[in-house]
């Protein structure tokens, strides 16, 4: 359908250019952000003439509902402003057919998709940086280790005890090993989270969206700072730093997440049909 081959090769576009800004900037422009949200419901808006205003509806529809979402991530600090804002974009895209079908579903399937494929993603990012820095990452991640050493020794005795059952039961292995998988995932998250994406920048250089890493004290007296900064916030840290009070701050660089959408769409525009099979049994 026409339709479909206009709006996937649009997105297909975008994403790709934002993905590449992201990783080279950190940042996603608001053209970008902006333009998939009203190129998507152009789109709507033109084919609905034809092919009813159903289409239009579809995406109105999803735009409403990842507003909703996107608003939620942000203000609990989750998300970003160019990942939120890119969120919508995306539902707009997307949208959600009514009256609903197997179809309606694909919205919830790419969000899904979104936070699997953003998870592995992120680890494998993860694990580049841990390669770049090994220095600092192993002293780090011994040094946790041996904070830990009592979880640690319980779950290396339980699973070394459990493993005696493949003998028994060779398919037990993969229920044995995952909650010692699990805490070494944790130990390596948080080493680096807390020693690799944690950079310190001059205030000048702050912007929009940046993470706050660590609270801002000025004369012994906390600043009032969101931890996602905003606009009067970067009013506040130039003030102080006109009045030589505040030179640097701490901030988390963060994973470049627009990938995870280019990635997440991917898989929902040459996995559709395992989706519909999935819905086709909800509905």
């Amino acid at each position: 359908m026409l339709f479909e081959f206009v709006i996937s090769g649009i997105t297909l576009l975008v994403l790709s250019i934002a993905s590449f800004t992201d990783i080279k900037t950190r940042e996603v422009p608001d053209w970008l952000d902006y333009g998939l949200i009203f190129a998507a419901l152009g789109v709507r808006v033109l084919f609905s003439f034809s092919g009813g205003w159903n289409i239009l509806l579809s995406g109105i529809l999803g735009f409403i509902v990842c507003f909703g979402i996107a608003y939620l991530l942000y203000y609990t600090h989750q998300w970003g402003g160019g990942d939120s804002k890119l969120l919508m974009g995306m539902g707009a895209v997307i949208g959600i057919t009514y009256p609903f079908d197997n179809t309606s579903f694909t919205l919830l399937w790419f969000f899904i998709s979104l936070l699997f494929v953003g998870a592995l993603y992120g680890l494998v990012w993860m694990c580049i940086m841990a390669l770049r820095n090994w220095h600092v990452f192993s002293t780090k991640f011994v040094d946790k280790l041996k904070k830990q050493k009592i979880v640690h020794y319980i779950l290396l005795g339980v699973t070394v005890v459990l493993l005696s059952l493949l003998f028994i039961l060779p398919s037990l292995w993969i229920i044995i090993l995952f909650p010692l998988f699990i805490f070494y995932i944790f130990v390596f998250v948080t080493v680096v989270e807390e020693n690799l994406f944690v950079q310190k920048i001059s205030v000048k250089e702050v912007t929009e969206g940046d993470w706050l890493a660590k609270d801002v004290i000025v004369s012994g007296e906390k600043v009032r700072l969101r931890r996602t900064l905003e606009k009067k916030d970067i009013i506040t840290l130039h003030e102080l730093f006109k009045k030589n009070k505040l030179k640097h701050i701490m901030i988390k660089i963060g994973i470049p997440f627009v990938p995870s959408f280019l990635f997440a769409y991917l898989t929902v525009l040459f996995g559709s049909g395992i989706f519909v099979w999935v819905s086709s049994f909800i509905v």
